[in-house]
């Protein structure tokens, strides 16, 4: 048995040894577990107390002993359960006191799996019901079966998401559109007459920049001012190009 994981989910070794023994003993008097452990009284009575108030054992009282009990080993998940709650309630005061949270930064991906976890980062960092602007990515010759597969699937959880989309897309990619997303909806596009950038997305404070030229890239730039601008020239050119 692989008792690492109990020590991982905050047993300590002896807790541990006082638990096995009980589910191998049954109902049992202490001196049994002392007995089957082989740690010391002191200890055997210390870990019974702490397994009682974790809930994994109980006892009953016959003819004025204590006969101690395992309770159900899927009791353990309740405490693993409570384990995570209580993180969970702890991260947004941890949040709080990080100094980088409002620091601008920028991160870069190499390589097809660098690019496909740049763009997975998205569903973290934008919330459901987003808005996600973009000037698409053209086509790529070099670009694997594999990739063409993660921008569909991409495009499904953005819809499932709920995201506002707007595309602006180069003429010359139109095709790449109709033939790769023809059954991939649930976005504004307008098309324009090959002057705009490609691979560039802004959601929240972030810029996305991608580029599938030889060796695939993104860089994930995050700053309140820097994609604020991407999204001014974004809207500047969307709303005065009719498609």
């Amino acid at each position: 048995m692989n008792i690492q994981i109990l020590k991982e989910i905050g047993l300590t070794d002896s807790q541990i040894a006082v638990y096995l023994s009980l589910l191998n003993l049954g109902s049992t008097k202490s001196g049994s577990i002392i007995k089957s452990t082989r740690l010391a009284g002191s200890v055997v009575y210390r870990a019974l107390d702490e397994l009682i108030q974790q809930g994994l054992v109980n006892f009953v009282i016959k003819s004025k002993t204590k006969f101690f009990s395992a309770t159900e080993p899927k009791n353990i998940m309740r405490l693993w359960e409570d384990k995570k709650n209580k993180l969970s309630s702890l991260i947004p005061e941890l949040e709080a006191l990080d100094s980088n949270s409002s620091l601008q930064e920028t991160k870069m991906y190499v390589g097809w799996k660098g690019v496909q976890t740049a763009f997975n980062s998205i569903f973290t960092i934008l919330p459901k019901n987003g808005e996600y602007l973009a000037f698409a990515l053209g086509a790529n010759k070099n670009e694997p079966d594999s990739v063409k597969i993660f921008f569909k699937n991409f495009h499904l959880k953005r819809i499932e998401m709920k995201y506002k989309v707007k595309l602006i897309v180069n003429k010359s990619d139109k095709n790449v559109f109709d033939t790769r997303f023809k059954n991939v909806k649930n976005w504004q596009i307008k098309y324009v007459n090959d002057f705009a950038p490609r691979g560039i997305g802004v959601y929240g404070d972030t810029v996305l920049i991608a580029s599938f030229d030889d060796t695939p890239i993104a860089v994930m730039i995050t700053s309140k001012q820097i994609a604020s601008t991407f999204r001014f020239m974004f809207n500047a050119i969307w709303n005065t190009k009719k498609n």
